[in-house]
């Protein structure tokens, strides 16, 4: 009986994680993700992006897929993010969402200003990944709660 217990709990603990290629593959795009953003890349930016979301701010016309990615606004000088750190891994048929934890702050004063949540998602089994901040992640006009993996 305790075999069979340790073995449930085994296969429990590596259903949450990735295997060596999808961890690789996925710290390639998150590389690229977040240096397309820290370095005010945006054609790259919005091609790691969800194309959901892309959608979503192109119907919204010019001025809003211009303000969502804008990356360096002259106003705060920019935003830049840096430790992500993985809170969350959830897996379903095929799918995969990794919630990760940034650290963002200004290009002006180097401070801490806050933390950004970001969605690492992958429908290929960790093949391909695009990205979604938390407030795209869970805006329902976007992603129905049937595509949200991961409640927040």
């Amino acid at each position: 009986m305790k075999w069979c217990y340790f073995c449930f709990i085994l296969l429990l603990i590596g259903s949450c994680t990735l295997s060596s290629s999808q961890e690789a593959t996925l710290h390639k795009a998150v590389t690229s993700y977040v240096d397309a953003h820290n370095n005010g890349a945006v054609m790259a930016y919005v091609g790691y992006t969800h194309p959901n979301i892309v959608g979503f701010y192109e119907d919204q016309g010019d001025e809003m897929f211009r303000e969502k990615f804008e990356l360096f606004s002259p106003e705060d000088g920019g935003v830049y993010l840096e430790d992500g750190n993985v809170k969350e891994i959830e897996k379903q048929n095929g799918q995969i969402h990794v919630r990760y934890i940034f650290d963002k702050y200004s290009d002006l004063d180097y401070s801490d200003d806050a933390e950004v949540g970001v969605i690492a998602m992958s429908i290929d089994d960790g093949v391909t990944w695009f990205f979604a901040e938390e407030e795209d992640y869970t805006n329902e006009k976007i992603f129905s709660k049937d595509e949200q993996l991961i409640d927040l």
